[in-house]
């Protein structure tokens, strides 16, 4: 049962194992617990994902008003993220769900079935109760199985092809599963065994059919698919949809734009504004939305070919860089270019004037931002400095912050989001744009390529400097000095400097989380758990 407590934030997964994993064996019992946590949350208040320790919160809360006894307090939490849930699941199409069963609900003498890799293959034999349950769910349309693994079902719930999932099992078998469940924010429903065991275990047979059955056509949620709206992104940067869109003349300033818009990249940043579009816009508006995306992926072109140029780097995605290839001067200019026609985009799109000037105003201010935190850094650069924590996470909101800032917020705004969730995305964009930055600076200091540039800002150099004792400063600055990597290094694992950045990083990824809360448009929201899932997977 312990599974279902590993819901969205839980960085004390171990926690649960100080609970009691007993479940109640009446069934009156467990059915009361289920209407009054069902009531409980009746009022829609808490919307998914919410962390363990709200999770907890709330099971305690129930406990105290209606007198459970303690040993129960983790029954209650799964049923507290089943209520949270539910409303979610309801609007999921049963064909877009995956239900699991556990090999351990089989009869051990009588069972008939064969093993192959997706896990255990039901003959219907009759002899338990997983083929009526098997047989009922595939009816309804799930991706039913059967498996006491968890590397079949995660790859299910990681490669986008189910948005939700209803299991049935204990902690031992179904605990590492969740993990992904709660990584990438899955509507989940939890039904424990009534008795964990390895063998001939039992279960609800009526409460498993409730939630299988359970499907709400009214729903007011809707939820936004990620892989399908990574694969809608990617269309608008084919040859042809961006010839449509950009109309090019033709000549070899403008084939270089085109060039630069087709070279690789993650679409991080047009991916983000399509969300924010589709989870505010009440109609699709392929016109509006591909020229929003668009334009937001070449701002982002320009400053990558102007931050080439200052940086002095050669290659970008494995080619040479627009400045090696054709020079500083034509560089500058399609970077230009670039920037020009991401504004153009904006004022072509069929939006109201008003909301026009809106984009405009904060790209622009967005802009602005950007080049004051770049100037800081080349500043720094030029005089030899090393910045400090404080202002090298300025610079980190200034430039990284500001294009998570830009690309939600050009979605949101021109899909006619309220003020109070354009503040809440205000702060997300702040605090995962840092943990972006910081977790790109550790992954650079532990390159063993040697690619680390010591000259350039790091937020590791910053907190190892401030570390040092006078001895070891001056050592640091004789090796700042003289570029040697491998004293910094040594002395970045003598004060555990790695571990510290991880801490902040952590830090900020929980700030992201956090920020989301009481984020209320809830297909947006799971998708932004969803993509911290993704970018942060080693440290959440």
């Amino acid at each position: 049962m312990e599974w279902e407590l590993m819901v969205e934030g839980d960085r004390k997964m171990m926690t649960g194992l100080e609970l009691s994993l007993e479940v109640p064996l009446l069934s009156e019992i467990r059915q009361n617990i289920r209407k009054e946590v069902e009531a409980w949350f009746s009022s829609g208040t808490i919307i998914p994902p919410v962390s363990y320790s709200t999770i907890e919160d709330q099971a305690t809360l129930l406990l105290e008003k209606y007198g459970w006894d303690k040993k129960y307090k983790a029954f209650v939490m799964v049923c507290c993220g089943n209520a949270i849930w539910r409303p979610v699941i309801g609007s999921v199409p049963f064909n877009r769900r995956i239900f699991l069963l556990p090999h351990c609900l089989k009869n051990s003498r009588l069972c008939q079935g064969q093993q192959d890799e997706m896990g255990l293959l039901c003959r219907e034999c009759g002899s338990c109760s997983i083929s009526a349950l098997l047989r009922e769910a595939e009816n309804l349309g799930y991706v039913a199985i059967i498996t006491e693994g968890t590397t079949i079902a995660a790859r299910l719930i990681e490669s986008g092809k189910v948005d939700a999932v209803i299991g049935v099992g204990c902690m031992d078998v179904l605990q590492k599963m969740f993990v992904s469940v709660s990584k990438f924010s899955i509507p989940s429903i939890g039904v424990p065994l009534l008795e964990c065991g390895c063998a001939d275990t039992f279960a609800d047979s009526d409460w498993i059919k409730e939630e299988i059955y359970h499907f709400d056509s009214n729903s007011a949620f809707r939820l936004l698919n990620l892989n399908y709206l990574k694969t809608r992104t990617s269309s608008i940067f084919g040859k042809e949809q961006l010839s449509r869109i950009l109309e090019p003349a033709g000549n070899s300033t403008e084939n270089l734009v085109f060039e630069s818009l087709l070279a690789g990249g993650k679409r991080l940043r047009p991916l983000l504004t399509v969300l924010a579009f589709e989870a505010f816009s009440n109609q699709i508006e392929p016109y509006n939305l591909n020229r929003l995306a668009l334009s937001v992926e070449c701002f982002h072109k320009a400053s990558l070919i102007h931050d080439d140029i200052e940086d002095n780097d050669e290659k970008r995605y494995g080619t040479e860089t627009i400045h090696a290839r054709y020079g500083v001067p034509v560089a500058i200019n399609i970077g230009d270019l670039l920037i020009g026609e991401g504004y153009r985009l904006i004022t072509e799109t069929r939006l109201p004037a008003g909301t026009i000037c809106d984009c405009i105003k904060m790209v622009s201010n967005g802009h602005r931002k950007l080049s004051v935190g770049q100037g800081i850094e080349l500043m720094a650069l030029r005089n030899h400095e090393i910045l400090s924590t404080e202002e090298i996470i300025t610079v980190f909101e200034y430039k990284t912050s500001t294009a998570f800032r830009v690309s939600l917020l050009l979605g949101a705004t021109a899909a006619g989001a309220d003020a109070g969730s354009i503040s809440l995305l205000e702060q997300f964009s702040r605090s995962v744009g840092i943990a972006y930055q910081i977790k790109d600076d550790l992954e650079d200091f532990k390159n063993e390529n040697g690619d680390f540039e010591i000259r350039k800002p790091s937020v590791l150099v910053s907190m190892l400097l401030e570390k040092l004792t006078s001895d070891d400063r001056t050592l640091f600055q004789h090796a700042f000095q003289n570029s040697n990597i491998e004293i910094i290094q040594k002395l970045a694992d003598d004060y555990n400097i790695r571990q510290s950045a991880e801490d902040l990083l952590k830090d900020y990824i929980e700030e992201s989380e956090n920020s989301l809360d009481n984020f209320q448009n809830i297909g947006l929201k799971m998708a932004l758990h969803e993509i911290l899932g993704n970018i942060f997977k080693e440290y959440i």
